[in-house]
């Protein structure tokens, strides 16, 4: 659940320590670094907590192996929400060899997704709740037009309308995904996509999206006995549009969780504000659908049996909600 089991992208190796050494002294030219270590977990880029000589806190060692711009994303986005969002401030981006690096804050605690399922205590109400009004202070922020990044969070892609329904036609005809699902189940995807197109979020939304706001990426931590959010991490992906895209991230496995996961979520998203449209249900089926397709289409779903297993899962669990009549 909550992805837990998905294999990993193939980054298993760590950097030489002479390259780590280097990167740390870039940026601390007048510092020695005291001990580094690999942070499990991550699906593409490298993540090193650092021991820094006079440093009082540790920092992360941010390694951006997919997408070197997402640094300056990152970035910039820390500093639009500093106020209003737990979100890690970068420090530093330097460049060593053919690797784009961050120094950035590091934030305590654990991911929701490890606390909810651990055995450790704790009010799942209260946390996603928080969860919820965290949401509304990151939609609240708002650019000028629908559409991803630049570095400097310029709009560089416009969406179009109907670009949700595009490119989940082009992912229904990728080889993966049609040697993945059978053709039953891509007839009734279709069916769904094309009845629904009018509910999907429209490019006129230009609300800030976080696009991997899931339990992996909240940090909370137990203050004064009371488990709190301490940080929202992985802006890479982030774009303008729709709250409804973070909300189908949130509740991709609500169904496997108790009702106060979702109810507590949804009340904290409102009480700040959010009004949510009258079908938003159907959106955030649709959007998790168009999600799920996505990942079959761009990985190797032969050697990720267990990533390809929860994808087939959740997809025939959307499909039985919308068999259902849900509207």
């Amino acid at each position: 659940m909550f992805k837990a089991d998905w294999e990993k992208n193939s980054v298993t190796q760590a950097l030489p320590q002479n390259i780590v050494e280097k990167m740390i002294d870039l940026a601390y030219p007048e510092k020695k670094l005291i001990s580094c270590e690999l942070i499990s977990g991550g699906c593409a880029n490298l993540n090193y907590t650092t021991l820094i000589e006079g440093e009082k806190n540790p920092l992360i060692l941010r390694v951006y192996l997919r997408d070197k711009d997402a640094a300056y994303r990152e970035k910039n986005l820390s500093t639009l929400l500093k106020k209003t969002v737990p979100v890690p401030q970068t420090y530093y981006i330097g460049k060593m060899n053919d690797y784009q690096f961050a120094i950035t804050e590091f934030m305590p605690g654990i991911s929701v997704r490890e606390l909810l399922l651990s055995d450790l205590p704790h009010d799942i109400s209260t946390i996603m709740f928080e969860v919820g009004t965290v949401l509304s202070n990151i939609t609240k922020h708002e650019f000028v037009k629908s559409g991803f990044f630049e570095k400097n969070l310029t709009i560089i892609n416009e969406l179009t309308d109907n670009f949700a329904l595009t490119y989940a036609k082009e992912c229904l005809q990728n080889p993966n995904v049609i040697s993945t699902l059978d053709s039953d189940t891509i007839s009734k995807i279709t069916e769904y996509f094309e009845k629904y197109n009018h509910l999907f979020p429209n490019s006129h939304e230009k609300h800030l999206v976080h696009a991997d706001f899931d339990p992996a990426n909240i940090l909370v931590d137990k203050i004064n006995g009371v488990w709190k959010v301490t940080g929202i991490l992985d802006w890479e992906f982030a774009f303008s549009n729709s709250v409804l895209h973070d909300m189908a991230n949130m509740l991709r496995y609500a169904h496997k969780m108790p009702s106060e996961f979702q109810n507590a979520f949804l009340n904290g998203l409102t009480s700040s504000g959010i009004v949510l449209p009258k079908n938003w249900q159907v959106t955030v089926h649709l959007l998790n659908l168009l999600s799920l397709l996505d990942c079959l289409k761009r990985y190797d779903v032969i050697n990720r049996p267990n990533q390809s297993a929860d994808i087939q899962e959740l997809i025939n669990h959307i499909l039985k909600n919308f068999e259902k009549g849900l509207k």
